[in-house]
């Protein structure tokens, strides 16, 4: 017997997501590519994660700014200011960090804490 469920899955009625709603992927979406092989040999479908386009800083509404310290890591910055240390890529899109090893800088260095994207607060 055939699964209903199954059936709406496969035909993409019902959207297929597996990263939690807290990944910078989440709503980015998977995308299907048919990998060539030998010849006679039956195609493999390759599932892959979309790009992501990365939202410019000014669409991002500050909270605050805080100033790094000797030892501040991105996990660390996420954790102390959202709750969760794998919301460091929120830090580094409201920043405009390419590269997120060095988002905390030296110390003195200033870091936004932001509302989500283009969610407005008192600045906006």
């Amino acid at each position: 017997m055939v699964d209903p469920l199954q059936q709406l899955l496969s035909a993409g009625v019902v959207p297929q997501n597996p990263l939690p709603p807290t990944s910078r992927y989440a709503g980015v979406g998977i995308a299907h590519h048919v990998a060539e092989t030998e010849p006679g040999v039956e195609p493999v479908p390759v599932a892959f994660l979309r790009r992501r386009l990365v939202p410019k800083p000014e669409r991002f509404s500050t909270l605050y700014e805080v100033r790094c310290v000797e030892g501040d890591r991105r996990d660390l910055l996420a954790a102390r200011h959202y709750g969760d240390p794998e919301l460091w890529w929120r830090l580094a899109d409201a920043n405009g960090v390419i590269d997120p090893a060095g988002m905390a800088g030296p110390p003195g260095h200033v870091v936004r804490i932001t509302l989500p994207v283009d969610m407005r607060g008192a600045d906006g």
